[in-house]
């Protein structure tokens, strides 16, 4: 599985101490950018962010007000993505920052209908926020800066986890519908990273609605790929059924903004 016990450790304690860093300004930041601020504290990033953002950082931090959930990539690259509250798809931001001090970021400019990139990897945008920035559908405007540290990534291996079968990615895919739309599940491969997304994104859906009792819940939940495969039917009967509640879609809906770029870069290989 692709986040591992390990590697969701590491990312949590990062985001953890990053969370507790002091902020950048002098001043009290204003309710829009202390959530960027803070989650950027930690040694290195802020400074790192705040240089290859340079005038844009303001524009940037207001498109950062909420987070989704943060992903460790296969190059060990942290990505973390976020949006002005209650307009994800109009206001959205999103950056990539390494130990050695690389960053690359960008953010959704909507009045000028453009995504907004900073970095320069070989003069191509990193992979993870090219795939980031593709549900916006608009062209990139690259701002090149470079950065002492920044250098091509590397291609690791990919992992060698069985992969789902042809059977097995129709009913991931039905699940995934389900969560997100067809449309959107339709474009990504259902790999066995995407699999075990997908069961931890049930997961969340059935303990926040646990009060739910109109539709059956899946029975047994476990972590991974072939659960989710098995239990496709009963997984989509409960989530259409939570989706149609007043109540209860929240936790549709927050699952899908927290993991739908987890989801993304795991099809992506990424």
């Amino acid at each position: 599985m692709r986040v591992r016990k390990l590697a969701l450790n590491a990312v949590c304690a990062l985001i953890v101490y990053v969370f507790m860093a002091p902020c950048w300004a002098a001043d009290t930041p204003s309710g829009q950018t202390r959530l960027l601020t803070d989650t950027l504290g930690s040694a290195g990033a802020k400074q790192d962010v705040r240089q290859l953002l340079d005038d844009h950082h303001d524009a940037f931090g207001e498109n950062f007000t909420a987070t989704a959930n943060p992903v460790l990539l296969k190059d060990g690259g942290i990505f973390l993505d976020g949006w002005r509250v209650g307009d994800p798809g109009q206001h959205a931001a999103a950056f990539v920052h390494y130990v050695d001090g690389r960053t690359y970021a960008a953010y959704f400019d909507a009045e000028r209908g453009k995504v907004i990139y900073f970095g320069d990897l070989g003069g191509r945008i990193h992979p993870a926020i090219e795939v980031w920035a593709r549900r916006f559908g608009p062209p990139v405007d690259v701002i090149l800066k470079a950065n002492p540290a920044a250098r091509a990534l590397a291609n690791p291996p990919r992992g060698t986890a069985a992969a789902p079968s042809p059977g097995n990615q129709v009913e991931l895919r039905k699940v995934a519908a389900s969560i997100w739309n067809g449309s959107l599940a339709a474009r990504w491969d259902m790999n066995a990273e995407v699999g075990d997304i997908l069961g931890i994104v049930t997961h969340e859906i059935m303990e926040c609605s646990v009060a739910f009792s109109l539709v059956p819940k899946p029975a047994g939940w476990v972590p991974g790929w072939l659960y989710v495969a098995e239990s496709a039917l009963s997984i989509v009967t409960y989530v259409t059924g939570v989706s149609k509640d007043r109540q209860y879609k929240a936790c549709v809906n927050t699952a899908a903004l927290n993991w739908r770029s987890a989801i993304e870069l795991a099809s992506a290989g990424i």
